[in-house]
């Protein structure tokens, strides 16, 4: 199962890495086709924005893998682990219900907002906007994984991270 489950993180990196890289390859672009020829496309534009957009919310899910979401261990780097254990599980059900918040809220503005045409790529704007309420979802399974992953883990996975190195001498 960690198999697999290693096998779809990388992919799941993978498309957040070649989405970046598309975009910054069309920034480029744009940037050169605008500033040395006065050439510009709204619906590349568009889609640049569009890009950038899934590119932030893709990462939503990476960060809580990765661990990478803001944290200060200063106080939690005190407690003993076994009840570290419980602190980090009540965090992340923390940031699962904002999760779901962000998903309810962006679910009912992709329906209200998404029926709009688009005036670059002339496509409905559900397209768009849909990238959050999914990309909310997928950070939700993220959480979920995340919460077995720590009840699961065992008590040295919760000692001190970030404690500073002392020479003794």
């Amino acid at each position: 199962m960690k198999k697999v489950g290693s096998i779809v993180e990388k992919i799941y990196f993978g498309i957040g890495a070649a989405a970046m890289g598309l975009l910054a390859v069309l920034v480029i672009f744009t940037v050169i086709m605008r500033y040395c020829f006065s050439l510009s496309w709204k619906s590349l534009s568009e889609f640049n924005v569009t890009l950038f957009a899934f590119t932030t919310f893709w990462a939503l899910g990476l960060n809580v893998l990765r661990g990478e979401h803001v944290s200060i261990n200063m106080l939690y780097d005190h407690f003993k682990p076994g009840l570290k254990r419980w602190i980090t599980v009540f965090n992340y059900v923390v940031m699962m219900v904002v999760d779901c918040i962000f998903v309810h809220y962006s679910w009912i503005y992709t329906q209200k907002m998404g029926k709009q045409i688009s005036q670059g790529m002339e496509i409905p704007m559900s397209f768009m906007y849909g990238i959050m309420p999914v990309c909310g979802v997928i950070c939700a399974i993220c959480i979920i994984i995340k919460v077995i992953e720590t009840i699961r883990a065992p008590k040295s996975a919760f000692e001190p991270q970030d404690v500073p190195v002392v020479d003794k001498k």
